[in-house]
């Protein structure tokens, strides 16, 4: 192997080198002070270095005032905001989607501020750095992982390309391609670091996010139709939250989420590609990056996330895949065959249950091993990695690129959603999530811990009829609770267990006896909800992405962090 070879780097799932720091397990708001509202390794920095400034993510308590509270005084990101202000910190950006706001201060800043009443709790806004996807040294190969997961028939059979479907890649961009002419609609990018975001031409200066959208969508143009996406019919939007140098935060991540929900509308955005993740180290119901997946996925949006690429140990499924609403996608190596017999494995898809709350995951798998598609040129995997280029009709100008890693897993099965949308428009995320593991196909290896239900079927995906939506054996973030009980104030109350509690709230009241009059809006409370019994489809989601201030930008610029380049996963 060359030596460049032995130092290569891999992109996929975002592997972040700097460990999300956030919450332990849920408990009660009202019950945490002081120094438990910090996440612990947070809370040793700062005890450390109490001169030392540190970016940090605030977020505000509930305000238990239900509809009344959802005025601009009393708006959770401003409310956070305004308590890092009052611990004389510097406020940056306004997080409204998880009800935070980042922000820089010292070390005994933090520890002040901890002791807010409007502070739920403060995590690192951690500076996240990509890896680059397993070494492939193996010949160039066409992958046949289109034909494997039954695109093609399900475009002649049903009619369907994912025609007016709106598809939000949250990448590092999406280059100008011929096999995506005229469907990159819009392209908005957060890696400057400025305070708004404003709509850019399209480009992706690290490669890829062109290489995800290509999966996703990716027409064939420039191959003869040899290396068509799954759904060549779908529009793309393009949401760049990694900057050319391989490296993002939490925040940056956020925003981003916050920028979909808020023009899901315009762009008739259904579904979300997130081939993104980091080490989980909490319990999801404190992680930033599961309350803004979920607050997608209730509001209509399915979120498609990469299962990671740290196997083949257990529980190394990464955040937010590792949360219960998302489709989380694990990798096959398809053998550069259309046949599911010939199938394996990758050592390194993640594998679950997902550490603290071992959920069971992933939820599909999809082929993720030497995936060819669209390339961008003079991106840095291009420089870095040239005999990865393949060729298109003209062999002067290789249009495509090979890459492997559940990153590429991940915009297969987000294409898969998009032509079952386009033929049932009125699914929602929790439908769409049932429908594509209840017609998965079981594979000859592996287990519910390493290939979920099984491998995608687009055809009957797109065909199935019988979708009883599926109801998570676990609750919703407490960040996703605080900021949505006040849009579904009113609305019919449905307990998940008339038992919990030993059949009463933390006040002693009986379940059946518990209004929102007398409600306390508390974690028990969030727990024994059911969230999927309100009806989402009339919320006023506009109010989550309020912001009428502009506050100073102290996040430092994505584009200008160095990527931090960890060891070689080869393959």
């Amino acid at each position: 192997m060359s030596r460049r070879g032995r130092r290569a780097i891999r992109w996929a799932a975002f592997g972040l080198v700097a460990i999300l720091t956030m919450a332990m397990l849920a408990v009660p708001s009202e019950a945490k002070s002081g120094e438990s509202k910090i996440s612990p390794a947070l809370l040793a920095l700062a005890k450390a270095q109490p001169k030392q400034e540190l970016a940090v993510i605030v977020r505000a308590s509930p305000s238990n005032k239900g509809k009344a509270g959802r005025d601009n005084k009393e708006h959770r990101s401003a409310r956070a905001a305004e308590a890092a202000r009052k611990a004389k910190g510097k406020v940056g950006h306004g997080l409204s989607i998880v009800g935070s706001a980042s922000a820089t201060l010292t070390g005994a800043q933090i520890l002040d501020l901890a002791n807010d009443s409007d502070v739920a709790y403060v995590s690192a806004d951690d500076v996240l750095t990509t890896t680059f996807d397993p070494t492939e040294t193996a010949p160039l190969v066409a992958t046949p992982g289109t034909l494997a997961v039954g695109a093609p028939t399900a475009w002649t059979r049903y009619a369907v390309t994912g025609r007016g479907i709106g598809v939000a890649v949250l990448d590092s961009g999406i280059a100008p391609h011929p096999d995506l002419a005229g469907r990159v609609v819009a392209s908005v990018d957060f890696t400057s670091g400025a305070p708004g975001a404003p709509l850019v031409a399209a480009a992706d200066p690290g490669g890829h996010g062109t290489h995800v959208a290509g999966l996703i969508a990716g027409d064939g143009a420039a191959s003869g139709g040899r290396y068509a996406g799954v759904a060549p019919g779908a529009n793309l939007i393009d949401v760049r939250v990694i900057g050319a140098g391989g490296a993002t935060n939490v925040s940056t991540l956020l925003r981003g989420m916050q920028w979909v929900l808020a023009n899901r509308t315009t762009y008739n955005i259904r579904v979300v590609n997130l081939s993104a993740g980091g080490k989980v180290v909490t319990s999801y119901r404190n992680d930033p990056l599961a309350t803004g997946v979920e607050i997608l996925t209730f509001s209509g949006i399915a979120v498609v996330v990469s299962a990671g690429n740290n196997g083949p140990g257990e529980s190394t499924i990464t955040s937010p895949g590792s949360d219960p609403y998302v489709i989380t996608v694990g990798a096959t190596d398809d053998n550069a065959t259309p046949a599911l017999e010939d199938d394996s494995l990758p050592f390194w898809s993640s594998r679950g249950p997902t550490a603290i709350d071992l959920l069971s995951k992933p939820d599909v798998v999809a082929p993720g091993r030497k995936m060819v598609s669209l390339r961008s040129p003079g991106s840095t995997l291009d420089r870095e990695y040239p005999d990865r280029m393949v060729a298109g009709l003209d062999p002067l100008a290789p249009a495509y690129f090979r890459l492997s890693g559940t990153s590429m897993a991940a915009p297969m099965v987000t294409g898969i959603v998009a032509l079952m949308l386009e033929r049932n428009p009125s699914l929602t995320p929790a439908e769409v999530k049932q429908r594509l593991k209840a017609t998965a196909t079981p594979l000859l290896f592996g287990s519910t811990n390493t290939t979920g239900a099984g491998f995608v079927d687009a055809v009957a995906a797109v065909n199935a009829s019988d979708s009883p939506s599926e109801r998570p054996a676990y609750g919703v973030s407490d960040g996703f609770a605080a900021e949505a009980y006040s849009l579904v104030f009113g609305q019919p109350i449905t307990w998940r267990d008339l038992n919990y509690n030993g059949g009463v709230d933390s006040s002693g009241r009986l379940w059946t006896d518990v209004t929102w009059d007398n409600v306390v809006w508390n974690d028990i409370t969030w727990e024994d909800i059911t969230w999927e019994a309100f009806s989402w489809s009339s919320v006023a989601w506009q109010d989550i992405t309020w912001e009428d201030i502009t506050w100073e930008a102290t996040s430092q610029s994505v584009n200008s962090l160095s990527a931090k380049r960890g060891s070689a996963l080869l393959d």
